[in-house]
């Protein structure tokens, strides 16, 4: 079972990428214009029952929600960088077999940036470092991360747009190792973003997002999670709400060891600037 996720985890970026080289929609790999910004507040849902084991295969574990606020944004300081900076609140609920516990906080800080290197072959790479602030512990962490601690990550973003039959096309790849303090195992992340526009005002996302830990846990546990998520960004009318989009998609775990089994829904509000 276990050989099998890991293969299923392993062959969807593979087909992602293999699909990604083929495809002028430019996004978050590509540095913005001076003076101009992004920034997209997401709301989700985590609901959870299971749990992937050490070996990957489930087991039922008490029911598990979370809700999440979280701004993103994105600005444009000079041709090459591109300052990041996001924040979360969420709500935490769990039912264990009919006793309910809650409870709610601000949750992380991260600011950082994408710092542009040049293109090559029609890619553009950059090199992207992140450090991440956390102010509390979430259930849904195999790291069992605490208020105070500090994760600074180390990303390299390849991006490429196209157009396919008339359609703009892009993909924005990202490799990442993620330094973790206070004794917590490295990361290492593998993401791929598949963007398509088929008509001016509407843009489909398809993700593959991976994550592993280098090293074990405090309790001797590693931990991968393998997800795949789809959303759909749809501009509305100019004269209405200018630069304005709203979102809305799904998340889903695929295959892991030693993490939550969830579905997370998305709303998302864009503001282009």
């Amino acid at each position: 079972m276990q050989q099998l996720s890991s293969c299923r985890a392993a062959i969807l970026p593979a087909a992602l990428a293999v699909l990604l080289w083929a495809g002028d929609a430019q996004a978050g790999g590509w540095p913005l214009e001076p003076g101009t910004g992004e920034v997209i507040v997401s709301f989700t849902r985590l609901s959870a029952d299971e749990r992937f084991e050490s070996d990957g295969t489930k087991r039922w574990t008490s029911h598990y929600t979370k809700l999440e606020v979280s701004p993103y944004a994105e600005y444009g300081l000079t041709n090459w960088l591109t300052l990041i900076g996001e924040a979360a609140w969420s709500r935490q609920e769990t039912d264990f077999f009919g006793t309910e516990y809650a409870d709610e906080d601000f949750t992380r800080l991260k600011a950082g940036g994408r710092i542009s290197l040049g293109d090559w072959e029609e890619t553009r790479f950059s090199f992207q470092p992140l450090a991440t602030l956390h102010l509390a512990s979430t259930s849904d962490d195999p790291s069992a991360t605490r208020s105070g601690d500090m994760d600074i990550e180390l990303g390299l973003v390849l991006a490429r747009s196209d157009t396919v039959w008339n359609m703009e096309m892009f993909s924005v790849q990202e490799i990442a190792w993620n330094y973790r303090d206070r004794g917590r195992p490295a990361e290492a992340r593998a993401d791929v973003t598949l963007g398509a526009k088929p008509w001016a005002s509407t843009m489909l996302l398809l993700k593959s997002l991976n994550t592993t830990a280098l090293g074990p846990t405090d309790v001797g546990d590693s931990y991968t999670a393998n997800k795949v998520a789809l959303s759909l960004v749809q501009a509305l009318p100019e004269d209405l709400a200018p630069g304005v989009s709203l979102e809305v998609g799904m998340e889903r775990t695929i295959a892991g060891q030693n993490t939550v089994d969830g579905t997370t829904w998305r709303l998302g509000l864009w503001y282009r600037f």
